[in-house]
């Protein structure tokens, strides 16, 4: 009967916390398949496949982001107004140039420059390769001096490039579908390259928040796991911005962004992940360790007296059967209780345990349902 929906009091964003084990991954497959059954719009953005189950369900598009996989990011393909989408391209760019630190002034404005000169000729069909080159002439008009800083910008730019380290996620149309009811995309594979993650989690953020933003006729359910892992590291101002228009506008256009993670204290590790935790009317804790309750209330970044400090150390997660969480809101709040029926358990469920002999079963040619149903005879009915 939980519906972030009811609050009238406010926003529909959501932060999550529980730590491994406590039933994370579970709670937000069964948030994105409420919603979606309400006929709702839902994007994901994961570290670990928790939802590659889910999206089968739903008949969704899972995009597991990773070399050789074919995906294709290119943020000029989904351009409709060079004007409106300025900001993000140049910010992208800006982010492949200089990864982890920003670009000076006049960089930073001859990238734009660029991107429209660009945009002029060719449209859709630009890539960062034709930044690149242009950039490489050291030049931005043909009667300029040479300039060695924007020669630098090519090198820069060049694992981007076709020919690049990165070019295959860069080169050609983008071929992610934001317009259906249901995307997952994985990221996992990123992870090994700080630098690329970073610049496919800003495209991908900026894509996915123009979406929510384009219509206001239906709800819109914006969900990132392991927010720390996605969105941590040093400070980060563009993406700051991008969190708080999202969490601030969302509610106009019907949008919820639902962010996840292991502690609290991840939400203030930098100004984009506290940006989120703020403006979150609804904060839900799943079970944390007595030790993590008594430093969140010594810190005060949640406000725990006695009663609530012994609330929280009584969740408990029995598996195969319910998982508990305190619910903060502007509507109430106390301890509600998950209790989902074992196929439905199986669907959702991110454990080794049931990975494993699932996984087993769908290479000996069973569907996804046919495999649960085969491991619970095997068990008795139960889902554990």
């Amino acid at each position: 009967s939980l519906d972030f929906y009811d609050n009238t009091m406010g926003g529909y964003g959501v932060s999550i916390v529980g730590s491994i084990g406590t039933g994370k991954s579970v709670w937000l497959n069964e948030i994105a398949w409420s919603y979606l059954g309400t006929g709702a719009k839902v994007w994901q953005l994961d570290l670990g496949r928790s939802f590659e189950r889910l999206t089968e369900k739903t008949g969704g598009q899972f995009l597991d982001i990773r070399a050789g996989a074919g995906v294709c990011v290119n943020p000029f393909s989904h351009v409709v107004s060079i004007t409106d989408d300025m900001d993000m391209l140049q910010a992208v760019t800006a982010k492949m140039a200089s990864p982890f630190a920003d670009l000076e002034a006049f960089q930073y404005q001859a990238i734009g420059t660029v991107i429209k000169r660009l945009w002029d000729v060719k449209g859709n069909t630009m890539e960062v390769t034709d930044i690149r080159d242009w950039f490489a002439r050291g030049r931005i008009n043909d009667d300029d001096p040479v300039d060695t800083r924007l020669r630098d910008l090519a090198t820069m730019l060049s694992p981007y490039a076709r020919d690049g380290a990165y070019g295959e996620f860069f080169a050609g149309a983008s071929n992610i579908d934001f317009e259906g009811d249901h995307l997952v995309i994985e990221l996992e594979s990123l992870k090994r390259s700080a630098a690329l993650h970073r610049v496919v989690m800003m495209a991908l953020l900026f894509r996915i928040t123009s979406q929510m933003f384009f219509t206001r006729n239906r709800q819109k359910v914006f969900i990132i796991d392991e927010l720390k892992q996605q969105l941590g590291g040093e400070g980060d101002a563009t993406l700051t911005r991008i969190i708080e228009e999202t969490a601030l506008r969302a509610r106009k256009y019907g949008g919820a962004l639902i962010t996840a993670t292991q502690m609290v204290e991840h939400y203030y590790a930098t100004d984009a992940l506290h940006a989120a935790f703020a403006q979150s009317d609804y904060i839900v804790v799943l079970g944390q360790r007595r030790e993590s309750i008594e430093k969140l209330a010594q810190e005060g970044k949640l406000h725990l007296d006695e009663g609530r400090k012994r609330l929280l150390a009584s969740l408990r997660k029995e598996d195969g059967a319910y998982s508990e969480a305190y619910i903060y809101s502007p509507m109430g709040e106390g301890v509600v209780r998950l209790i989902l029926d074992p196929h439905t358990l199986l669907t959702f469920t991110n454990r080794f345990e049931d990975n494993a002999p699932l996984d087993e079963l769908k290479a000996q040619g069973h569907s996804q349902d046919e495999a649960i149903e085969i491991l619970l005879q095997r068990r008795g009915g139960r889902a554990s």
